[in-house]
């Protein structure tokens, strides 16, 4: 999977997350879902090492131009 279309699979992941308050259903926002998947990428970047690894800081930069 290039890092473009697994930006796109992340963010759409993340995108598809609904979330309840008190007692309404809410649906994710665009720029959250991106959030949320530059948080994951972030995460991963941090198990397998920044310098091991451009994959992800490629994914990064694909889901910022999201």
């Amino acid at each position: 999977m290039t890092p473009k279309e697994k930006a796109e699979s992340l963010v759409a992941l993340m995108y598809d997350v609904d979330f309840w308050d008190d007692e309404d259903q809410h649906t994710m926002q665009h720029h959250h879902a991106k959030k949320c998947a530059l948080i994951a990428v972030d995460e991963i970047i941090s198990l397998v090492g920044r310098y091991t690894n451009n994959y992800w800081e490629e994914v990064k930069r694909e889901i910022d131009k999201l």
